[in-house]
């Protein structure tokens, strides 16, 4: 990418890059490399903890962002969110972790409710269709696109995409 920006932040930036990669000052790999990573920006990439034997059943870190009825990212893969559940588990302790903890309990004890910081918040996804076999990622729909922060359609850029073609 010698010669290109190290960052796009704007819309004319964009556009600006796309007329110089037309007038062949600037290479399309790169453009179109440049444009994959901003549209990346479009999820939430959330490590899968858990996997169903169906592979309909994905359980992840709490997300506070996916609802149902959206479509998240698997590879290729776009199912869609079917239901959505928040699960609280109890942390495992080891008795060295307790042991460790024990003094600092008793010196906290009067400040802090009972069980507070006890439990892992955990968000299970129902899908559609099976997610990619090895998954190890998905992606949640940011609430915030880079269209909107850039102040540009996706029809616009793929506009652009597609005249490189």
């Amino acid at each position: 990418m010698k010669g290109f920006p190290k960052v796009i932040k704007t819309k004319s930036d964009l556009v600006n890059t796309f007329k110089l990669v037309q007038k062949k000052r600037l290479k399309k790999e790169d453009w179109l490399a440049a444009v994959e990573k901003l549209e990346n920006q479009n999820w939430i990439m959330c490590p899968v903890i858990e996997l169903s034997e169906d592979r309909k059943t994905v359980k992840i870190m709490f997300c506070a962002e996916v609802a149902a009825g959206q479509k998240i990212k698997n590879g290729a893969v776009y199912p869609t969110v079917q239901a959505v559940e928040t699960v609280e588990v109890e942390k495992d302790t080891t008795e060295a972790e307790n042991a460790a903890t024990d003094g600092q309990e008793a010196a906290t004890e009067g400040n802090t409710a009972a069980g507070q910081g006890n439990t892992i918040s955990f968000t299970v996804l129902t899908l559609s269709k099976a997610v990619n076999i090895g998954t190890v990622t998905i992606g949640i729909p940011a609430a915030v696109t880079f269209y909107d922060r850039m102040g540009i359609t996706e029809e616009e850029v793929e506009e652009m995409k597609g005249a490189l073609a």
